[in-house]
C-alpha cells in the first residue's frame, strides 16, 4: 500500500468522483455492475450505493451453469438492498462453442469467452435502462494483464482501477463491509484455481513490484515484468492507420 494512502480520505474521494461522473452524464440514470461474489465487485457496489443511493444501482449475477459461491453474490445484493437480475450465460457459452466448432480451441480461449459474454450482458441490460456499466478491475490485476480484453476490462467507468489489491481491501474495511467478503480469496471462478495459483505469484509481490520496482525475489520480478510487457496491449487503445 502506498505510504501516503489515507483510506478514509480516498474512500470519500472515490464516492465524490462517482457523483461527479454522473453529474456529467445527464442521460445516465444509474450504474449497472456485475456481482461475482468476489471482493472487488462487492466493494465497488458498496461505493456505488454510497455515491448514488441503492435505487440507482443494479446488480447482475451471471453464473456459467452452476456457481459454487453464488450465495455470496446473493448475500451482497441483499446486504446492499439493490435491485438485481440473474442471467445464466451457460446456454450462450455452449452455443458459441458449438457455433465456433473448433476442436482445438485452447483453454485460455475458452476461459476468455464467459467474461466477454458477461460484459455483453451488462451492456445490453444497461442500455435498456440507461445505466452506465461499472468496472471492477484493480491496479494489481491490470498491471500483469490478469483481465480479459473486451471482457471485464470493458466498462464506462471504474472506481478502483488505480487501487492495488491491498488498497481495495482497505477501502472495503473502511466501508464496514463483512470481513469474509472483503478478505475473500480472489478467484476467477472459471479454472478452479485462485488468482495467485494461476498467476504463479502473489498480489503482495505484484504490489511490491509496482511500488518499489522489486518484490524482493529476482525470479518473480522477471515473471511479473514479462506479464506486464506481454499484456500491455490490454491497457492501450487499439491502434489505427491515420491519413496524413
Amino acid at each position: 500500500m502506498r505510504d501516503n494512502f489515507d483510506v478514509n480520505k480516498e474512500s470519500k474521494n472515490i464516492i465524490n468522483w462517482i457523483k461527479e461522473y454522473f453529474d456529467n452524464q445527464p442521460n445516465a440514470k444509474g450504474a449497472i455492475i456485475g456481482i461475482s461474489g468476489g471482493k472487488d465487485s462487492t466493494i465497488v457496489a458498496k461505493l456505488l450505493v454510497e455515491a448514488l443511493g441503492k435505487d440507482r444501482v443494479f446488480g447482475v449475477l451471471m453464473p456459467n451453469g452452476d456457481q459454487k459461491d453464488i450465495s455470496d453474490s446473493l448475500r451482497v445484493v441483499k446486504l446492499l438492498e439493490i435491485k438485481y437480475k440473474i442471467v445464466n450465460i451457460e446456454k450462450a457459452y455452449n452455443g458459441l462453442l458449438e457455433g465456433i466448432n473448433e476442436e482445438d480451441l485452447s483453454i485460455d480461449a475458452k476461459i476468455n469467452i464467459p467474461p466477454r459474454l458477461r460484459m455483453a450482458t451488462l451492456y445490453a441490460l444497461g442500455s435498456n435502462i440507461h445505466y452506465r456499466v461499472c468496472g471492477t478491475g484493480n491496479k494489481s490485476e491490470g498491471f500483469v494483464g490478469y483481465t480479459t480484453k473486451w471482457g471485464d476490462n470493458a466498462f464506462d467507468f471504474n472506481p478502483i482501477g488505480d487501487l492495488t489489491t491491498e488498497e481495495v481491501i482497505a477501502v472495503g474495511d473502511s466501508l464496514g463491509l463483512p470481513y469474509e467478503l472483503v478478505h475473500k480469496t480472489p478467484s476467477d471462478g472459471l479454472t478452479g484455481q485462485s488468482d495467485e495459483e494461476k498467476l504463479g505469484f502473489s498480489y503482495e509481490q505484484i504490489n511490491k513490484y509496482i511500488e518499489q520496482g522489486s518484490c524482493g525475489d529476482i525470479e518473480i520480478d522477471k515473471k511479473i515484468k514479462l506479464k506486464n510487457e506481454y499484456n500491455r496491449h490490454k491497457t492501450e487503445l487499439p491502434v489505427k492507420y491515420i491519413v496524413i
